[in-house]
């Protein structure tokens, strides 16, 4: 039994960088202005887009600029970057995926993972070109929620994100009820993809989503009950949410206290040959609870 490495801050270190991820955003890549907003933003991870927010004759123009930008990560500061391709089965997914391997990116983002196999032709492909990324699959159709738990069970995935408005197309039901809220359709769907996500050690991020964009209070409501749900962050495309998403997926000054703590006594008990140890109140410092004050610690700013 062994601790994580220590980082430069003197926090244990995260094998996986995504669990720290509150915000997950995207911006269309050929929009400068929108493009140029970037560094502003303060979300801790970036998708650079070749799917939904490019349009069919800009695709090899979108291509090229995010195989510009994989190479300037200075440009989004500490954040993480993910690019999206097209799927394989598109007249540009092939193209896609053999430029963004041969630029090695780290991660590569699937949209509409409908099993198993989408993963694997990727990952094919990018061997061929000497690569082997990490997967941020996207759960976000009727076969990929049933086939979530071995989607995201597959050694190569490092990350997920759900996503309700493909989803809500694909399996025929309305995305809101009258009144606004979400259709409680929609429940089955997110819970399963989270205990899936769990089961497979990954984090799995949901999605900000409202009738009207422009409401931050209704938002931080739909925000906080996905958290509350159990999703370890969210996306978002409208930059006024991210501050809203990292201030509900932020750990309060008391969680955080109480994260260092156990984080202290099970390195403690670890350094001792112990496999837990207890608090002064009788609750067990266990492996899991480490793992959660890591992520708990991981989310500070």
């Amino acid at each position: 039994m062994t601790a994580p490495s220590q980082s430069p801050t003197g926090v244990p270190a995260l094998e996986n960088p995504w669990t720290a991820v509150r915000c997950l955003f995207e911006s269309p890549i050929l929009d400068e202005r929108k493009w140029g907003k970037i560094p502003s933003i303060p979300a801790d991870a970036f998708i650079l887009d070749l799917e939904d927010a490019v349009p069919v004759g800009g695709k090899e123009e979108a291509r090229a600029k995010v195989v510009e930008y994989l190479g300037r990560p200075e440009y989004f500061g500490d954040a993480l970057t993910v690019p999206r391709p097209n799927p394989l089965d598109t007249p540009w997914g092939h193209d896609d995926v053999v430029a963004l391997a041969r630029a090695n990116a780290p991660t590569i983002m699937l949209a509409k993972v409908d099993g198993t196999d989408d993963i694997d032709r990727v990952l094919e492909l990018c061997a061929a070109h000497g690569s082997t990324p990490g997967i941020l699959a996207s759960i976000e159709s009727a076969k990929g929620v049933l086939d979530a738990a071995a989607i995201l069970a597959h050694p190569a995935v490092v990350a997920a994100t759900f996503g309700p408005g493909d989803l809500h197309v694909d399996a025929g039901m309305a995305l809101y009820e009258p009144d606004g809220a979400m259709n409680p359709g929609l429940l089955y769907p997110k819970v399963h993809a989270i205990l899936a996500a769990a089961a497979a050690g990954v984090p799995l991020l949901g999605i900000a989503f409202g009738p009207d964009l422009k409401d931050l209070a209704d938002l931080r409501l739909r925000v906080a009950a996905e958290q509350r749900l159990g999703f370890a962050g969210l996306c978002a495309f409208y930059p006024p949410h991210v501050d809203v998403i990292n201030a509900v997926f932020s750990p309060s000054p008391e969680q955080l206290a109480h994260a260092r703590e156990t984080v202290e006594l099970y390195e403690e008990a670890v350094a001792q040959g112990r496999p837990a140890v207890q608090r002064a109140n009788g609750e067990a410092v266990l492996a899991h609870q480490y793992k959660e004050s890591l992520r708990t610690l991981a989310r500070a700013r």
